[in-house]
């Protein structure tokens, strides 16, 4: 073999199937990176949601912990004027 034969030799030329498949790639990158970014947009739509949803789950827990208190300060009230009367 020659020696000449051995060298590598690169070439200046692109071929056309090099262009179509960086083009797809890219093409492929953009799609991907799009489909992402919409998903986020739904995930934020969804945690915003749910704030709200937890918010007002709070809101109707404190209201209903209110009440239990007040009929539990009843309750004592009735039990402390029971005891106070049998003495």
């Amino acid at each position: 073999m020659d020696i000449m034969s051995e060298r590598w030799h690169l070439s200046k030329a692109i071929s056309l199937s090099h262009l179509a498949t960086t083009a797809a790639l890219v093409l492929g990158a953009i799609i991907y990176v799009t489909g992402i970014e919409k998903d986020v947009a739904v995930l934020q739509a969804n945690q915003a949601n749910m704030q709200k949803q937890i918010m007002t789950i709070q809101q109707d827990n404190k209201e209903m912990f209110a009440k239990i208190d007040a009929k539990l300060d009843q309750m004592i009230n009735i039990i402390h004027k029971y005891q106070i009367s049998t003495n």
